[in-house]
């Protein structure tokens, strides 16, 4: 038997002597997801489609890798801005900031290609001076060529980048010929000020709490900030920010997983305006899920061991019939006396009430001079049908002593 088996067979002693008798999983975390109670499944839940043979797998780990022990949300960095306007404002002509030659400015009219602009019609008037977008700028793009680069822009859509000789500031866009409403989107890939938004947290329950944070890099304070979310069925509602001591702005949300749709993300988007003598608007936007407790783990486990590895057996209950999968972590003892991945195991099967979710962590997946104790940390609960995180805990079981 080599010295992985020992350490496992000593870890299973403990392990094969408590089997037949519940394990209570660790207390949750701060940080951790778990619901406090199951609701019915969403009329927009589609299960139709969903294999219902169960499936098991499990793969070996690096032990020297550092695995997060739970995903760092994503924080929008913003150097741009939007603004709608209306022809009657573009006509005249819209006062933009901006901090740093070379800004990009895109047209995109809301109206269809009728409205698309040429870049002669097409007025930059900065610093006592009144160019034409061919003359102000290094670069001038259609629809066409945006597209082909991949970005999915409206039809009739006009960009153009400002020379570095145009310079920067206050700069006034104006377009006689416009028709309909467009909306200007400026982004400026040089400057200094931006602004960081992200969430504490990018999966959320339905009925719970998610909140928000946008400030600017440096020392540089904002000097207001609104926001709304929208969801994957089309709802909106309003971000309230409140301003903090240390001048960024925070907002809060309580979301209805009623409004989800499918793996649909919603969105939340900021609108900020960075403090000093001539204010510099960022704007920014963020994803997260929001996820229907239908289903949680029961607070329990049951180890085993035999020939193939060892097997922790998860309580589940669910108020929704579907296809639920379950992941973990499982990291053990080496020789440093610190805790290593071992391996990964993840297992998924069709449930309708309560039931149970197996990983099954195979002899020779673990890396070879680990021993006990052994940790299960990572600790998911997936409902397929809509692949959203339900439940998620940092660290859920300690095996052995």
């Amino acid at each position: 038997m080599n010295k992985y088996l020992s350490a496992l067979a000593l870890a299973a002693t403990s392990v094969s002597a408590a089997a037949a008798q519940p394990i209570a999983l660790l207390a949750p975390g701060a940080r951790d997801q778990v619901p406090s109670a199951l609701a019915p499944a969403p009329k927009s839940l589609a299960t139709s489609g969903l294999d219902r043979a169960p499936v098991m797998v499990s793969h070996a780990l690096d032990p020297s890798a550092s695995l997060a022990a739970a995903p760092t949300p994503y924080v929008a960095h913003s150097r741009e801005f939007w603004s709608d306007v209306g022809e009657s404002e573009l006509r005249r002509g819209v006062k933009l900031v901006t901090t740093a030659p070379g800004a990009l400015i895109r047209l995109s009219p809301q109206g269809g290609a009728g409205a698309a602009l040429d870049p002669a019609g097409v007025l930059v008037r900065v610093h006592g001076r009144t160019l034409d977008a061919n003359g102000a700028s290094t670069a001038v793009a259609d629809t066409k060529a945006l597209r082909s680069a991949g970005m999915a822009v409206p039809a009739g859509t006009l960009a153009f980048r400002l020379a570095a000789a145009t310079g920067s500031g206050e700069v006034e866009i104006a377009a006689p010929h416009a028709q309909g409403r467009y909306l200007v989107h400026v982004f400026e890939p040089d400057s200094a000020i931006a602004m960081d938004f992200g969430a504490d947290r990018d999966t959320v329950l339905g009925g719970g709490t998610i909140a928000f944070r946008a400030e600017a890099e440096g020392s540089a304070h904002l000097a207001l900030a609104s926001g709304l979310v929208t969801a994957p069925d089309g709802y909106s509602a309003d971000l309230a920010f409140t301003a903090n001591p240390d001048g960024s702005f925070s907002a809060r949300f309580t979301p209805d997983a009623a409004h989800s749709r499918g793996p649909a993300l919603w969105e939340a988007h900021v609108f900020t305006a960075v403090g000093g003598a001539q204010q510099v608007l960022r704007d920014a936007t963020t994803a997260f899920a929001v996820t229907a407790p239908t289903a949680r783990f029961g607070g329990s486990a049951e180890l085993a061991r035999d020939g193939a590895g060892l097997h922790v057996d998860l309580a589940v209950d669910a108020s929704a019939a579907s296809r639920y999968e379950a992941s973990g972590v499982l990291y053990g003892t080496g020789a440093d006396g610190a805790l290593h991945p071992a391996a990964l195991a993840q297992s998924a099967t069709w449930l309708g009430g309560p039931g149970k979710l197996e990983l099954a962590f195979g002899a020779d997946t673990f890396a070879g001079g680990l021993h006990a104790p052994f940790e299960l940390r990572d600790l998911r609960l997936v409902d397929q049908a809509t692949m959203s995180v339900i439940e998620r805990r940092e660290r859920a079981l300690v095996i052995g002593d």
